[in-house]
């Protein structure tokens, strides 16, 4: 299960959330983030990226979303 990175401003220095996704989302596409109690706020992606962690290591699934009202 990959381990995504979700920012939800362009110029983010901490991510939002870190998630293991069963796939990788792609632009285009909704998330729903479950808020208590039993209400939903729904992200659509609008960036995907790859950053390597350090020189020579493995490289960390990243994306970016925008809340939809």
């Amino acid at each position: 299960m990959p381990i995504v990175e979700v920012f939800d401003h362009e110029d983010a220095l901490k991510p939002l959330i870190v998630a293991g996704f069963e796939f990788l989302p792609r632009i285009g596409e909704y998330l729903s983030i479950d808020t208590p109690p039993g209400y939903f706020k729904y992200y659509n992606v609008v960036e995907v990226w790859h950053r390597q962690d350090t020189e020579g290591g493995v490289f960390r699934a990243c994306m970016r979303i925008e809340e939809v009202d």
